[in-house]
């Protein structure tokens, strides 16, 4: 995997920060069918109303959601971790990332328009950091009826705006308040602006 750089190692974290209490209540989401069929049957077996088969359902149940938990606690380390060169499908990989703002409110007053049907599989760690940090920059601009296009084909990601999300007034601190962080951000992914708005290219992993 290819050394990152101070600048694209701040801007994760800054990300991260922004993003990790959705992941946080995503996970934790999926472990609270497991503890509440846990404790329904435990109770039914201690009062003995629990028959042979009900249990099995219930066994059935707990072992589901153990199996989503165990998933969501995978994907939960995808994000944070940098041993792995994790690869995903683009349109997961934008429809993770929109919803995930979406349920933490940092997309407000942005109208995203996703045209992304490709299964083009993209360096995770890459496309994650540099997919949320874009909406969560153009949704901080202080504007009204701001609007992103994003479309993919293969390895590019192309976000496109209307003219109210170039405006330079933002809260966000850090990097997160301008793009002047796309220069050389990745080894994995160049970044070039188009006509109103940005294009990620990305590279497979090796």
């Amino acid at each position: 995997m290819p050394a990152h750089s101070e600048a694209f190692e701040k801007l994760r974290n800054e990300v991260l920060n922004r993003v990790m209490p959705g992941l946080r209540h995503k996970m934790l989401g999926k472990l609270q069918p497991v503890t509440l069929l846990s404790q329904v049957l435990s109770r039914k077996l201690s009062l003995g109303s629990a028959d042979q088969a009900y249990v099995q359902t219930q066994v059935d149940e707990i072992k589901l959601n153990a199996r989503l938990v165990t998933a969501a606690t995978q994907n939960l380390f995808t994000w944070v971790a940098l041993d792995a060169p994790v690869q995903l499908p683009v349109d997961e990989l934008l429809s993770e990332c929109v919803d995930l703002l979406k349920m933490e409110c940092y997309s407000n007053h942005l109208i995203i328009s996703n045209h992304v049907t490709s299964r083009q599989p993209l360096p995770a760690l890459e496309a994650r950091v540099l997919i949320c940090a874009g909406i969560i920059l153009l949704a901080d601009k202080q504007a009204e009826e701001k609007t992103l296009e994003i479309r993919a084909t293969g390895n590019e990601i192309q976000f496109k705006w209307n003219q109210a999300c170039t405006s330079a007034a933002s809260n966000n601190p850090g990097m997160l308040r301008n793009w002047d962080w796309i220069t050389d951000i990745s080894p994995r992914c160049q970044i070039e602006q188009i006509d109103s708005g940005m294009q990620f290219n990305f590279q497979a992993a090796a």
